[in-house]
């Protein structure tokens, strides 16, 4: 602010130089009593005028230099301070040091971090504000980026003012002077802690029972595949013990599934107990268990450990005031005398243990090569069924799916039966995965997407309000001519894509192939919807989801049937519907079966509904006279 006054100041003293020869000629002038010729007057006085001028112009210039300068440093000074305020309402903290490695800036976040005044941390390196550690790290990956002349991402544990550590997502990019020289590091941190502790949890509920904490399916095909690795390497002998509680049922029907869920935990403990923890204890599902024994010297050895789970088992159980004992039947497969993969070693220990039941149960069984012969059944069960879809044995059934507080259904689901003339109706459960190993699946899969679709045009026809059909499809389906079937057929048709909704297992969709992704993005824009099936019983990654052409996440009836008994079932539906709400997707939750599982429903958001309390699947005309007429 000083410096235009020294410049007027240097004006007025140049012309005041300027000036005194022309004052010094007056003054002797007329001190000699000597008027002025007519031309030295005119010279005079002109000189004098364009002086007055010049220091006229120059005064005025000068002051407009001083107000455009006082401009210049209020514009800075005030997008200094927006600037300054940005950077403390970010929620993120922002650093800089120099290339010394000296803190020069941090935000407000930085210091609420750090429990300090940001005054405090400026003129302060990493050794003088972490651990040794933690400041070596740092230094490390400072010099990284600067090395490597473009932004550095790393993930850090950083510990805190307050003394917790915090998981930070850290991105360091050196800056430049015009020269090219580095002149420091400027950071941005993202506190990740929240988020690694969900995508962890959930990582930990996809491949864990929620009821018992014990591996899944998923988990035990992953371990087991790990075990048949290390055995073969090793040439060691390995045992796979399926487990099955005798008449657990009657206990479910007596006492309750609460109790009954009181006794899987118990059982479950008993198991984990009694093995080593080089072992695999998992639970499948239902009252089925597998544990999977490495490392073992006999099968003498094995035998005897199989029969020390069973004894543990069938020991009283105190369950809240009830006495109770129960009893396991056990199938035993070895490796490498019976099968060499997981998928065998638990049908042969499945097929034990079937045999262990039909002979008494509370005893186990070793597989042997006569216990094969029930492959010969599903090998003539997959005969059948290549000629069931000519013989029309296949039909579908409908349930309808309400939005809660509604009376009308809006969409529908289909769903495939086998009525076989001499075996009567087959499950789903048994003749699908025949279909899917047999090469039967995409036109036994393109037969139900047909069949729905002209159902669904019939009862359009007809008046009945229906938005959306949905049909499963299996991951047998997604050939390379996917989604062109799809596309012919519903033109063939003349079928609304938005009308069709394909439901995926969750497994599926997060391990689809960038060729199958690209077929369901062609098929999600020309207006059909996905859903992803059984919601919460395999491993999401929210990345994934967020990336995949998602439309509906379906809950699980496994977690909708106790979510008023069991807090862990409660709290994966309340994250589900979370999650999706925040994602834009659509919940519905399956096997809801009564009015108080509807209720929690209800509180926790979820807009969809379908299951044995609103209805059972139908066949198209009960379900026309039901919901049309």
């Amino acid at each position: 602010m000083r410096r235009p006054r020294w410049r007027i100041n240097a004006f007025l003293f140049i012309g005041l130089l300027l000036l005194s020869p022309l004052t010094q000629a007056i003054e002797i002038n007329l001190s000699a009593y000597q008027p002025l010729v007519f031309s030295q007057h005119w010279l005079c006085l002109l000189s004098s005028v364009l002086l007055l001028l010049l220091f006229s112009g120059l005064f005025f210039w000068a002051g407009k230099q001083v107000q455009r300068r006082k401009a210049s440093e209020l514009l800075v000074d005030s997008k200094t301070e927006l600037i300054r305020s940005m950077l403390n309402a970010l929620p993120e903290i922002i650093f800089y040091k120099d290339k010394n490695g000296i803190y020069q800036h941090g935000n407000t976040r930085f210091s609420d971090f750090m429990g300090s005044r940001v005054d405090d941390l400026i003129g302060k390196n990493d050794f003088e504000i972490f651990d040794h550690e933690t400041s070596r790290f740092f230094r490390q990956m400072d010099r990284e980026a600067i090395d490597a002349g473009r932004p550095k991402i790393n993930e850090e544990w950083v510990e805190g003012g307050d003394g917790n550590h915090r998981l930070l997502e850290t991105h360091k990019c050196p800056l430049y002077d015009h020269n090219g020289e580095c002149i420091g590091i400027l950071g941005y941190c993202r506190d990740i802690t929240l988020q690694r502790q969900s995508e962890e949890n959930l990582q930990h509920i996809a491949y864990h029972d929620p009821l018992t904490n014990l591996p899944n399916r998923l988990r035990l095909a992953e371990r087991l595949d790990y075990a048949l690795q290390l055995s073969k390497r090793d040439s060691e002998l390995l045992a796979v013990i399926f487990l099955d509680l005798d008449r657990f049922k009657h206990i479910n029907d007596t006492l309750g599934h609460a109790i009954g869920d009181i006794l899987l935990k118990d059982v479950a403990q008993r198991l984990r107990d009694n093995v080593r923890d080089s072992d695999i204890c998992a639970r499948l599902g239902g009252d089925e268990f597998v544990v999977v024994l490495t490392q073992m010297n006999s099968r003498v050895e094995i035998e005897n450990k199989c029969q020390q789970l069973l004894e543990a088992v069938a020991q009283p159980y105190q369950l809240q005031n009830h006495q109770v004992s129960v009893f396991t039947s056990a199938g035993i497969s070895y490796f490498p005398d019976h099968a060499s993969t997981t998928d065998q070693l638990l049908r042969d220990a499945d097929a034990a243990l079937q045999a262990a039941k039909g002979e008494g149960r509370n005893r186990y069984y070793v597989f042997h090569e006569e216990l094969s012969q029930t492959q010969h059944s599903y090998r003539s069960l997959e005969q059948d069924m290549r000629m069931a879809l000519d013989r029309g044995e296949f039909s579908l059934v409908y349930q309808p799916q309400f939005r809660l507080g509604e009376t009308h259904p809006r969409r529908v689901e289909a769903l495939v039966r086998w009525s076989h003339p001499y075996r009567g109706g087959i499950s789903p459960h048994d003749f699908i995965p025949i279909a899917e190993t047999s090469g039967l699946m995409s036109e036994l899969g393109l037969w139900i997407i047909e069949t729905a679709c002209l159902q669904f045009l019939s009862w359009k026809k007809q008046g009945v309000p229906l938005d959306r059909i949905a049909v499963n499809v299996s991951a047998m389906q997604f050939s390379a001519q996917f989604a062109d079937q799809i596309i012919t057929l519903l033109q063939r048709l003349e079928f609304d894509p938005q009308w069709l909704e394909l439901e995926v297992t969750e497994s599926l969709m997060m391990s689809v192939t960038t060729e199958v992704s690209q077929q369901l993005q062609r098929l999600h824009e020309i207006g059909i919807e996905f859903a992803i099936d059984d919601f919460g019983t395999g491993y999401s990654s929210l990345s994934k989801i967020k990336a995949l052409p998602l439309n509906v996440l379906k809950i699980d009836q496994s977690f909708v049937r106790d979510i008023n008994d069991d807090v862990n079932d409660y709290e994966i539906a309340r994250a589900i519907v979370l999650m999706a709400k925040s994602l834009g997707l659509t919940v519905i939750a399956e096997g809801v079966e009564n009015r108080e599982q509807e209720q929690t429903l209800k509180r926790l958001g979820c807009e969809w509904v379908q299951g044995f309390y609103y209805s059972a699947p139908m066949d198209a005309s009960r379900f026309f006279r039901r919901y049309c007429q």
